[in-house]
């Protein structure tokens, strides 16, 4: 598959904040996962925020992504020299032998991936009894938010925006995992509130799928140029709360 976010790579080192603690917490309390020692296998790494959370926890972590760009990011990130070692490849095409990893993540990632392939190829390279987590982390719109005016938006820029799931759950990616022979499926889900500056707030948009995913760089600061007015005209306050929502499938190979 394409490389969608090589022109706003810097920007995901800047902007790309991690995951919430909870999320973890529950992988390892409820699932038994994201424990020291574990092998993992971080698909479509980006910037490697999920292969740092990991590393932090004593997994020793493989973080894939076909975008050479952030995987420098993620490289110059780890300065601490955490165990992760991070690969160019594709992730329908994973350059890892059968049964190598005891679990496998794809976070914030699944919406844009061939997912078909991507589950197959998972199933194919994880241990007996591994198990493979996906999750999402949605802005949610809820009224005249800033998350719904910043939508309408974009919308001027990518029509597909329109087609977006707004309420941040996904059943039919259970049906997918479940059709390539994972078992055992469970999910879980929690909101949370984060709190961003007018920068961040761009700079978290510019990463996005719709934005920086999908349009031309001379576009992408079009964009970042109308988001700005419409943050002094509409949001005068200096920070913004942004409701989002954690959807997570956990399942057994």
């Amino acid at each position: 598959m394409r490389n969608l976010f090589g022109n706003v790579a810097k920007d995901f080192s800047k902007y790309r904040g991690g995951y919430p603690k909870k999320f973890y917490n529950k992988l390892q309390e409820e699932y038994g996962i994201a424990l020291p020692n574990q092998k993992v296998l971080d698909i479509a790494t980006s910037n490697g925020l999920v292969a740092t959370d990991l590393a932090n926890k004593g997994c020793y972590v493989t973080g894939l992504d076909n975008s050479p760009e952030l995987l420098d990011e993620a490289e110059n990130k780890n300065s601490t020299r955490l165990k992760i070692d991070y690969v160019l490849g594709d992730v329908t095409k994973l350059p890892f032998n059968d049964e190598t990893f005891d679990f496998i993540t794809a976070v914030h990632c699944w919406k844009v991936l061939p997912t078909e392939q991507a589950s197959s190829e998972a199933l194919r390279v994880l241990k007996e009894g591994g198990k493979f987590v996906i999750a999402q982390f949605d802005q949610l719109n809820m009224g005249d938010n800033i998350v719904s005016e910043t939508k309408k938006l974009v919308s001027n820029y990518n029509s597909k925006c329109n087609q977006l799931n707004n309420f941040g759950f996904y059943p039919q990616w259970i049906e997918e995992v479940y059709k390539v022979g994972f078992s055992n499926i469970e999910t879980f889900t929690f909101d949370i509130t984060t709190i961003f500056t007018h920068d961040e707030w761009r700079g978290r948009m510019r990463t996005s799928t719709e934005i920086g995913g999908s349009l031309s760089m001379e576009e992408v600061l079009l964009f970042d140029n109308d988001l700005e007015s419409l943050l002094k005209s509409n949001f005068s306050g200096s920070m913004l709360e942004i409701p989002h929502r954690m959807f997570s499938i956990v399942c057994e190979k």
